[in-house]
């Protein structure tokens, strides 16, 4: 056997596995999403550093459907595609890009009826691609927690049950702001164990946890002293 031979058609399987736009496809193949009802439309979001090749494969298999479609994800990444508003942002630090993207998806959420169907395709890098400062706090003050948790060594789950609770998208966000219309999600697990709460910091499912567990933990670690004012008023008051 050519071990190297053998090593690269392996490397090569594992990335095929891993191809957001294969996964998707064989998701839809299952499952496919539930179209608007009557005169209503889809409304699709993607939302991560997979986004565009996930929001492509949507594209192409909703056909004929109408479809408003809005993409998230890293300048990196970011390209046109057809048929959709693609706007990047910067990642792992959220930007002034990011919070205009945040404001766009809360608004087209907002704007769903109860014909219309939220299509949300997420993957990982959503949270900081995507902040949305809840009422009272800033970008800049969300910018300062996120250094804050990366600089401390905190574990991805710990990060987002804080970053949910400074956030209008975050653990569960979209699904207020959508209704009365249901969303459907397709997430791409980036995170160990899958937890669907932890990728993207969960905007789709219930959070992680709760204001006050969010600021035990930062008491916990010395740094509750090092957040901006806005922020400890924010965890310190009832959810």
């Amino acid at each position: 056997m050519d071990l190297r031979a053998e090593a690269q058609r392996l490397f090569q399987v594992a990335v095929a596995a891993a191809d957001p736009a294969r996964a998707l496809s064989r998701a839809f193949l299952t499952t496919p999403p539930t179209r608007p009802v009557g005169d209503g439309k889809l409304l699709l979001i993607a939302v991560g550093k997979a986004a565009i090749p996930m929001a492509e494969t949507a594209l192409a298999a909703l056909g004929d459907t109408r479809v408003q479609a809005l993409i998230v994800t890293n300048a990196e990444n970011a390209r046109p595609v057809a048929g959709a508003e693609v706007m990047p942002a910067g990642h792992p630090v959220p930007d002034a890009k990011g919070e205009a993207a945040g404001q766009a998806v809360a608004g087209l959420l907002q704007s769903a009826g109860p014909n219309d169907r939220v299509l949300a395709l997420i993957s990982g890098g959503g949270s900081a691609l995507l902040p949305a400062p809840a009422p009272g706090l800033t970008l800049a003050d969300k910018i300062a927690v996120n250094r804050l948790l990366l600089a401390n060594g905190f574990e991805i789950t710990e990060i987002n049950l804080i970053r949910q609770q400074l956030s209008r998208l975050k653990g569960g966000g979209m699904l207020h702001l959508a209704a009365p219309a249901p969303v459907e999600a397709y997430i791409l697990s980036d995170v160990i164990g899958d937890d669907l709460r932890a990728i993207a910091s969960g905007p789709t499912v219930a959070p992680l946890g709760t204001r006050a567990e969010a600021r035990a933990l930062l008491q916990t670690r010395g740094l509750w002293r090092d957040l901006p004012a806005a922020v400890q008023d924010h965890l310190s008051r009832p959810a």
